[in-house]
């Protein structure tokens, strides 16, 4: 089933809707329904732009899109999908393990994009149930110019496949290192930027509500940070990008980014510079 909207949602409204999808039981048998939202002509004010390329660092390739931001500017139709009442999950006790982003084509702030979003796949493991959305972004003459997955999980009693090995910490082949400190505001700062409004990230109440002791960083956030270092040291902006979730950044946070540049892509890794901890590991292309 296809839908179509004439411009995106508001982002602020669609989670206090969330609240709403507590109530939502999966029981065994879930299911990934086959929905897809689109928005014609989508284009990014200026001022969100410059605002985004600053909380995150970018500085390469100032006329571009950044590699992280269209799917950040999609963020609210993936709400929407989940929004919906055939999605069989509530909404906050989602988990974000994992990332792929393609630009398969330069994207600029003065063009306008057709979006797509879809609810794509599902698969039970060992942790629950993983569930797949796909963003893609069109150009005038109807070519993909942008295409990523988002993997979420609901985490509940599966007889999916066995516990997988708990995984090591990064190689000592990352050797670029760079280091830097989280401030606790980072989640309220960024979140009106890049349209994120989970509670999980803005206080420490509204987090101690959800399990955790703090508030936690936003995951787009510390992987676009991330990914602007890599891109500064590498000296040209990526062109494909993707990141495993590991643990949660607590805020206020240390952490330290390792990375190697060989070749046609860069290896990276975001670790606590307080305990053994790592956020999450990925590549940059």
């Amino acid at each position: 089933m296809t839908d179509t909207l004439l411009q995106m949602p508001a982002a602020r409204g669609l989670y206090v809707k969330a609240l709403g999808t507590a109530r939502r039981k999966p029981g065994k048998n879930i299911r990934v329904p086959q929905i897809e939202v689109r928005v014609p002509a989508v284009q990014p004010t200026p001022s969100r732009l410059a605002a985004y390329r600053e909380i995150c660092g970018f500085e390469l390739a100032p006329d571009e899109l950044p590699i992280t931001f269209p799917q950040v500017q999609a963020a609210p139709l993936h709400m929407w999908l989940m929004l919906r009442p055939e999605f069989p999950a509530p909404l906050m006790g989602l988990v974000h393990i994992r990332n792929s982003f393609e630009m398969l084509a330069p994207m600029t702030a003065e063009m306008a994009y057709d979006v797509r979003a879809a609810l794509a796949d599902g698969r039970r493991t060992h942790q629950g149930y993983e569930i797949d959305l796909v963003t893609e972004y069109a150009d005038g003459a109807g070519q993909i110019v942008y295409r990523a997955l988002m993997t979420v999980l609901y985490r509940m009693k599966t007889d999916g496949p066995p516990l997988r090995p708990k995984p090591a910490a990064p190689a000592p082949s990352l050797s670029e290192y760079r280091s830097f400190d989280v401030p606790s505001d980072i989640g309220r700062r960024y979140a009106p930027i890049g349209g994120d409004f989970n509670p999980i990230h803005l206080y420490a109440l509204t987090a101690k509500a959800f399990g955790f002791p703090r508030a936690i960083a936003h995951g787009m956030w510390s992987l676009a940070r991330a990914a602007a270092l890599v891109e500064t040291s590498r000296g040209k902006a990526a062109r494909t990008l993707s990141v495993q979730f590991r643990q949660p950044l607590l805020l206020p946070g240390k952490v330290a980014l390792k990375f190697t540049n060989a070749g046609s892509g860069s290896d990276f890794a975001l670790l606590s510079r307080t305990s053994d901890k790592v956020h999450f590991t990925g590549r940059l292309g």
